[in-house]
């Protein structure tokens, strides 16, 4: 069965896999990184959320407001709880040091595996994909791994700020 899934996967699926693994690896390690470059991968991932809440289940209130909901806990609790206060802001040269973390690449990859198996769920004609409760568990899951970024970035904002 896994090699039919597999097979049937559409091969840009594979190379946006190898994307995020790659911009994911790129995250393990402390680097330099200019303002606007730290800001597009919380973006982009929230974006990819969103995505994926738009192509399961369309932008309605239900999927909308769950993961509108779980962002906004797991961002507030993110920044206020776990942020990263290693992360350091150069004026001058207006870039942040980001020390490494694998933390970004299991989420990245946990957004990408989410959106992955409900496609396959969805290929497979699954009935719970209907059930209220598992739009809303997923919609608020996909909320929760973004919020991650968005707390990443409220933390990145508040770094520069205080330079």
């Amino acid at each position: 069965m896994l090699v039919q899934i597999l097979s049937n996967t559409p091969a840009w699926v594979f190379v946006l896999f190898l994307a995020l693994l790659a911009f994911g690896l790129m995250q393990t390690r402390t680097r330099p990184v200019g303002r606007i470059p730290a800001l597009l991968l919380p973006a982009g991932m929230i974006a990819l959320s969103l995505a994926g809440i738009n192509s399961s289940f369309g932008l309605r209130l239900v999927p909308l407001a769950a993961w509108a909901v779980a962002l906004g806990i797991a961002t507030l609790v993110g920044y206020a709880v776990f942020r990263d206060r290693r992360v350091e802001y150069d004026a001058t040269e207006k870039k942040f040091l980001v020390p490494g973390s694998w933390v970004p690449l299991a989420v990245i990859m946990a957004i990408f595996f989410a959106k992955y198996l409900y496609a396959v769920m969805h290929a497979l004609d699954a009935a719970v994909l209907s059930e209220p409760l598992f739009i809303v568990a997923l919609s608020a899951g996909y909320g929760l791994l973004s919020g991650y970024f968005a707390a990443r970035a409220f933390n990145l904002i508040k770094t520069a700020e205080m330079v």
